[in-house]
């Protein structure tokens, strides 16, 4: 009796030890990423160009948005079969070509200014099954920007000429809404890969652009400044890495 007591106690604390080891399924599994995107401007979610003059109306200045990326990681956690919260953080380099005009000094020359700033968004995202490992998903929700820095540069037109250009922050953080819609290839050896658009809307002007022209000997100043507010759009290159199995650590039983 004692013995069969004693196998007994021996099996339920082998049961128990395995329960504890035994790893536990994730039910709606969360994913870890990388993403590169270009970004497109466009002037249906914002102005492409922002053209402004100064006071006297002699300087006619464009800031045009130019074609630029992203880069970043990303993560993503299951709420349901068909909801999941994304996060991440990525850099994001945004190109300006900016034209300056002065006629009177027959002045037209170009130059190219260069942000980089920091983007964390938070997005709900809804899935519809298509096939056993095609999905469609869409995505909506808000980012925190961050601008490290103002941008500066000068254009050197002539002889004790100068003209002095900048991107200037109006806020160091900005937010801005997000969307997007894609497809995802889910895989469980190699992973998940993603081909989607996305679009980014600034809730504020996120600089001013700024031009300023000075003539050495005799005083001539003119100066320009305007706000800089323009979205765009990005075609969003995703991969996830595949989720990795641990073994359960069990070990042979000493009682046959």
């Amino acid at each position: 009796m004692k013995f069969y007591a004693l196998s007994l106690l021996c099996c339920f604390a082998a049961f128990a030890c395995f329960g504890q080891q035994k790893v536990k399924k994730e039910r709606f599994p969360s994913y870890f990423g990388l993403v590169v995107s270009p970004v497109i401007p466009t002037n249906f979610i914002g102005s492409k160009t922002t053209s402004f003059k100064d006071s006297s109306g002699l300087m006619n200045v464009n800031f045009q948005h130019q074609w630029g990326f992203t880069f970043g990681a990303i993560a993503r956690f299951g709420l349901t079969k068909t909801i999941s919260i994304e996060t991440g953080i990525s850099q994001v380099r945004r190109n300006f070509n900016v034209n300056v005009q002065i006629p009177d000094s027959s002045i037209n020359d170009d130059q190219q200014l260069t942000f980089v700033n920091y983007d964390i968004p938070i997005n709900g995202l809804i899935y519809v099954q298509l096939s056993d490992k095609w999905f469609m998903n869409g995505a909506v929700g808000v980012s925190i920007t961050h601008y490290p820095s103002d941008v500066k540069d000068s254009i050197l037109p002539g002889d004790k000429q100068r003209i002095s250009i900048e991107g200037r922050r109006i806020h160091r953080t900005y937010f801005a809404a997000n969307a997007g819609l894609g497809f995802e290839y889910r895989t469980e050896k190699y992973g998940t890969f993603y081909l989607g658009g996305g679009a980014k809307v600034p809730f504020d002007p996120v600089f001013f652009g700024v031009a300023v022209y000075n003539k050495s000997g005799n005083g001539n100043k003119l100066t320009a400044y305007e706000p800089v507010s323009a979205g765009y759009f990005t075609l969003d290159f995703r991969y996830f890495f595949p989720k990795t199995k641990r073994k359960d650590n069990i070990k042979p039983s000493l009682i046959e």
